[in-house]
Formats: C-alpha cells, sequence, structure tokens
C-alpha cells in the first residue's frame, strides 16, 4: 500500500501537513510518495500506474490540486481511496464557502452575504440595507482562498466598505460580508470519521481582531469531551455536509449571546496545528479512517 500526496513543490518536507502524513504512515508500513502538482500535467494523470489498493490525499489548496484529485479519483478511483464518502471530491477551498451556505439550511452560521461585483454599483442606501442585515457596523469583509487572516478586513463605514469594495478583484477571489463578532472564542474541532478527535481553542492577539492573523497563532489544547454538546453537534453536521472522513471545523461562540456559530468547514483542513498542543497522532487516525473505508467498499 502506498499514500499518495497531492503537493506544492514549496511544501515538500516543510508543511505540517507532508511531515505528520509521511511520518504516519511510514510507521504504519505505509509507504509515502509525493505528486507534485508543478512537475505533472493533467494529461499525465490518465496513463500514470498507481499501487492497488493505495490511498490519496490532497495537501495543496491550489485549484490544479483540486482538479488533480478529482481527475484521479475519477480515472484511478479503483485503485485510490480518498478521505471522500461517498466517493466524492470537495471542490477548492476558494469556493467552499458557498458549497456551506448552500447546505447550512437550518444550521447556526455567521450572518454572513455572497459579495459580487455589482456591489460596486450599489447605492449606499442599498448595502446600507444589507450591512444592517447583517447587524450593521462594523462589518467584515473577506476574500476567500486565503490564510493567516489576510484578506480580512474591519470595516468601519459605508465610505470604507464602497473603497474596499471597489478594489476587490472579483475574477480572482469570492468574497464575502459576515457580522462582526466584538468578542468571541474561536474553536477549532477536528472531525474524523463523525467523531471529535481533537480541539483547540485560538486566541486573539492584544492589537487584533483576527485569531489566525500571524503564521504561528496561539492555541491551547481543548478536552472536546468538556465541550458544550451545541458546539460539538455543529461540527459534526458541519462535516457531515461535506461527504468527508476529515473536517476542520470553526466554530466562533459568541460572547455576548453564548451562541455557538459555524464559521467554515475545511476540507482539507491544516489539522498539524491541533497535533502539538493535544499530542494527539491525527494523521494516524486519518490513515486508518481511509483504511476502513477501503475495506468497506471492498466488501471485506
Amino acid at each position: 500500500m502506498i499514500l499518495y500526496a497531492i503537493v506544492a513543490g514549496d511544501q515538500v518536507g516543510v508543511h505540517g501537513v507532508d511531515i505528520s502524513l509521511e511520518k504516519a504512515a511510514l510507521a504504519r508500513g505505509i509507504e509515502y510518495h509525493r505528486l507534485v502538482n508543478e512537475d505533472i500535467t493533467l494529461d499525465d494523470l490518465r496513463t500514470m500506474e498507481f499501487e492497488p489498493n493505495s490511498l490519496l490525499y490532497r495537501i495543496s489548496l491550489s485549484a490544479k490540486a483540486g482538479a488533480m484529485e478529482a481527475m484521479l479519483a475519477s480515472v484511478h478511483g479503483d485503485m485510490l481511496t480518498t478521505m471522500y464518502y461517498p466517493q466524492t471530491i470537495a471542490y477548492p477551498r476558494k469556493v467552499n464557502y458557498e458549497l456551506n451556505q448552500q447546505f447550512a439550511n437550518g444550521m447556526r452560521i455567521i450572518p454572513t452575504s455572497v459579495v459580487d461585483e455589482t456591489w460596486v454599483n450599489m447605492s449606499n442606501a442599498e448595502l446600507n440595507e444589507r450591512v444592517g442585515n447583517l447587524g450593521g457596523f462594523p462589518i467584515i469583509l473577506k476574500a476567500l482562498g486565503m490564510s493567516h487572516g489576510r484578506g480580512v478586513q474591519k470595516v468601519d463605514t459605508i465610505d470604507d466598505l464602497r473603497t474596499e469594495l471597489s478594489s476587490v478583484s472579483y475574477d480572482k477571489y469570492n468574497v464575502i460580508l459576515r457580522k462582526y463578532l466584538a468578542e468571541y472564542r474561536h474553536y477549532r474541532l477536528i472531525v474524523i470519521e463523525g467523531r471529535v478527535a481533537a480541539a483547540i481553542e485560538y486566541h486573539k492577539p492584544d492589537n487584533d481582531f483576527r485569531t489566525n492573523a500571524v503564521a504561528e497563532p496561539v492555541v491551547t489544547s481543548i478536552d472536546h469531551s468538556t465541550l458544550d454538546e451545541s458546539i460539538v453537534n455543529l461540527a459534526l453536521e458541519g462535516v457531515s455536509l461535506r461527504s468527508s472522513i476529515l473536517g476542520g471545523v470553526d466554530i466562533l461562540v459568541d460572547q455576548e449571546t453564548g451562541e455557538p456559530l459555524l464559521a467554515e468547514v475545511n476540507v482539507p483542513c491544516y489539522f498539524p496545528r491541533a497535533e502539538e498542543p493535544t499530542g494527539i497522532d491525527i494523521a494516524g487516525q486519518i490513515i486508518e479512517a481511509m483504511q476502513r473505508k477501503q475495506k468497506e467498499q471492498q466488501g471485506e
């Protein structure tokens, strides 16, 4: 058995997921092979040969990596088991929010609107009405697909909003407006096979409203058995809607109301950030879950 990992060239041997997966695979007697997306054309994938009964995991979040994963699952699905169940493929991270919104009917999500170029030509009255539906100013403007807080702006006035809307590259990024939570607690729950495997809490720096505005955010381990049932259930529901073995769920608890709100369901996710403080071998659990899925599909 081989675990094939789709990676970007600058992730090889340095990205936390790449390091964790390789270590966990080798510890279980599984070979670890990297598919570097800059070195492979999509046409190459059709004729590539793979070890039967092997596993496929996408680390890179690029659009090409997502296309590679989808094509490999389609063309070589009889040989490669992915983390998606049934064998479906998550879209690249850029459009993950739209999928979350589409399927989150009835779930407690942060009040949000998807923004496009038509917003640039709206009148102040129209913009104020839409912002008011989200709780009013200040408001969060977020360009999706970035990390470490990049692309996240707190907008305080209608004039500032209009300026920001005019500067966005809508052909490159999907953009959302989201209610601003003045005080909140930010939990990341790692869900594997319909259960919470690990949990951490992000902490805001003193000079920023974002919890992940730096390359190495401050996080602490959380005993997930102590989390309120509403938080756990929200995380489980979010991942179940993505048809995935694995999901990293961000939940913000509004400190004014005490209500947990779904912020994001990340598939795949950067799980090593939860491995270090918790001491939990999340990579190993992911591999073992994929192996169980493989056996179920083979009728064993």
